[in-house]
């Protein structure tokens, strides 16, 4: 191929002046414009300096923590929520207000901390009413007592249709919503039943205590 005169060559030989750099050209600046298909990998290899543990995730000892706040407010809800409790408040160390959320939220809150190692921007609750909350102070020592007499809500007795109108329940229920009448003495049964009274003594002892026979 025949060589180019240098008078007919155009000024920007080197590399296109207009558009996105394609790194083909000679000598020219493309290699400091954003990269294109493939260019820059190197930053694809791994986080380097301080970026590695944020993109890493949380270590071992922080996510394991996170899991135990899980499983600690699955226990709250579980006592809680029947109370009519809608969530918890948390007082935050960064700006010093309470923050109240609800118990799904933290859930989830939780959940995006345990599989992204980044917290979850909060959004501030809408219209509370501080008496709907608990603190999670308060309720974590509420469920810790109750794991210490061995109470959990694991353990809690659950009935699935009231034993005096037949209408179905929800495990959360203390009473009866067709009938209204309290579910504390069918599952006080159960329990005495459980640890090997004789069906006649619990059911003599609960009419003696006061409960409508069932």
């Amino acid at each position: 191929m025949s060589e180019i005169p240098p008078e007919d060559r155009p000024d920007d030989a080197d590399g296109p002046v207009d558009g996105p750099h394609d790194g083909s050209g000679g000598g020219g600046d493309g290699a400091d414009d954003a990269p294109k298909d493939g260019a820059g990998d190197e930053r694809m290899d791994g986080p380097t300096g301080d970026d590695e543990r944020d993109l890493l995730g949380l270590e071992p000892e922080e996510a394991e923590n996170v899991r135990a706040d899980l499983e600690d407010l699955r226990g709250m809800r579980q006592v809680f929520q029947p109370q009519g409790v809608k969530g918890v408040v948390i007082a935050c160390p960064d700006c010093g207000e309470n923050h109240f959320y609800e118990w799904d939220l933290l859930r989830e809150n939780l959940e995006h901390m345990l599989e992204t190692g980044e917290p979850r921007m909060h959004e501030p609750a809408f219209e509370v009413r501080e008496d709907e909350y608990i603190q999670w102070d308060y309720g974590k020592g509420y469920i810790d007592a109750l794991a210490d007499t061995g109470l959990e809500p694991d353990n809690r007795i659950e009935l699935s249709s009231c034993p005096w109108c037949e209408t179905p329940l929800e495990h959360h229920f203390q009473f009866c919503p067709a009938c209204g009448r309290s579910l504390g003495a069918v599952r006080l049964y159960r329990e005495l039943m459980q640890r090997g009274l004789e069906e006649r003594d619990v059911r003599a002892m609960l009419v003696r205590a006061g409960f409508e026979p069932f």
